[in-house]
């Protein structure tokens, strides 16, 4: 292209001492009829040889998200079906102070399941119409047994909990047996006209269908206690040269079965 105009250029300068037209006759001076003729040189040789121009790069355009009515980008949420709440209703635990016996219903006719012990928590699922005996599982699992309300802690609404009618037994509770091992400690401390006893007592449960146990202190009632209890400390007044005796029994509707006999005196 640079050789093109310097050729040009040499052509327009060998035109302009050439002898054109004057000024009269074309209206133009020998100069610019000389521009003229170079322009159109130079527009043909465009024409013959045009300048390829660069092709525009497409950008890639990407994807946002529609704002929402906050300005922030809307996020895509998944298709989900609710799913309806099913099980037993929320907070009805039940908790023991002490070991108890879970039967497989409610009362002393039907057999011990499993023994429920304190710091554990038991799952209520049913009560009987009175509120007397709960239906509890074991968390997790979904063996069932009864235990007496008194002797337990319900933790919820137990309202919520269906009401539930016990089948006949499927099993024998098995014949009352007396407890053993009954063992003592006691203090005598004077008080100026007698002495202060203490006695500290314990055995062994051996039935599993009992309704309490007795405490008898010289063959007198001093104490009814609920079922699976062992141990109890009697508090009284007495002569330090007096031997006292202690027995226990367990019962039930069926009867009574008593158990040995301790004695003990201050002296």
């Amino acid at each position: 292209m640079k050789k093109i105009i310097a050729t040009l250029s040499l052509f327009a300068m060998f035109l302009s001492s050439c002898n054109f037209p004057s000024a009269q006759d074309s209206g133009l001076t020998a100069e610019q009829q000389a521009a003229t003729i170079v322009a159109q040189t130079l527009t043909a040789a465009a024409e013959e040889n045009p300048v390829p121009l660069a092709s525009p790069t497409a950008k890639e355009e990407q994807p946002t998200a529609s704002p929402t009515a906050t300005g922030e980008a809307a996020t895509i949420q998944p298709n989900v079906t609710p799913t309806a709440l099913t099980g037993t209703p929320t907070a009805t635990i039940l908790t023991v102070d002490s070991n108890t016996n879970c039967r497989e219903g409610p009362g002393l006719t039907y057999a011990i399941i499993i023994v429920l012990v304190p710091g554990t928590q038991y799952q209520m699922i049913a009560r009987t119409a009175d509120n007397k005996y709960w239906v509890v599982t074991e968390i997790g699992k979904s063996n069932a047994c009864w235990v007496p309300a008194e002797m337990s802690n319900a933790h919820g609404n137990v309202n919520q909990l269906s009401v539930t009618t016990p089948a006949a037994p499927t099993s024998a509770a098995g014949a009352l047996q007396a407890p053993s091992g009954l063992a003592y400690q006691y203090s005598c401390a004077f008080n100026g006209v007698n002495s202060d006893i203490t006695v500290s007592l314990k055995w062994n449960d051996r039935s599993n269908n009992e309704t309490g146990f007795r405490l008898y202190r010289d063959g007198a009632l001093v104490v009814e206690l609920p079922a699976n209890t062992t141990s109890y400390t009697d508090l009284f007044a007495g002569s330090a040269t007096v031997t006292y005796s202690y027995r226990v029994s367990a019962y039930n509707a069926a009867g009574e079965a008593l158990g040995g006999t301790i004695s003990f005196s201050c002296q």
